[in-house]
Order: C-alpha cells, then structure tokens, then sequence
C-alpha cells in the first residue's frame, strides 16, 4: 500500500507533470515493456507464420493488462502526493495564486 494518500483525479496547473515525473513510475514502465515484447513477439509470429507465437503474444498481452491493473493497485503507479506535494486542493504547490 502506498504511504501517500491518492488524489481524486490527476493534478492539473504550470507544474503539474513535471512534478509527477512525466507518468515515470514502476507500473508505467512494466506495463510498456511488457507490452511491446508482446508486440514484438506477435509481429514475429505473424512474418513467420507461428501460430505458438502468436498465442505467446496473446497471453502476453493479458499479463500486460493484469501486472498493470495490480501494480496500480499497488500504489505503483497512481497519482500520490506527500506533504507540500501536488495536490487538487493546495492550488499554491501547482503556481496557482
């Protein structure tokens, strides 16, 4: 579980993505790793004609979806703030006056 409280929704204002890490965070990178090893070994299959490829893409797109949703689940890859930090009530932390 993540030790900072979520947010109702992403941060908006001047500096809103630049202090998430532009969506630089664990689930954000497995899930696109994942995702385009499925794509890679999917196109694979189909320049080879394998059929046993094209089923390894298939489960390795669902796994994409699954580690995604758990690891966001997680805390891994949601919005959070800590004290000071982007939120949607402390206008003054995203330059809004």
């Amino acid at each position: 579980m993540s030790k900072h409280p979520r947010l109702p929704h992403p941060p908006t204002g001047p500096h809103s993505v630049e202090e998430l890490g532009h969506a630089q965070n664990p689930a954000w990178w497995t899930v696109m790793a994942i995702g385009i090893l499925s794509g890679g070994v999917g196109t694979l299959g189909v320049l080879l004609l394998n059929p046993t490829l094209g089923i390894i893409a298939a489960i390795l797109a669902v796994v994409t979806i699954v580690v995604g949703v758990v690891m966001a689940k997680m805390g891994m890859g949601s919005y959070s703030y800590g004290k000071g930090g982007d939120s949607a009530t402390n206008s003054e932390s995203i330059g809004i006056h």
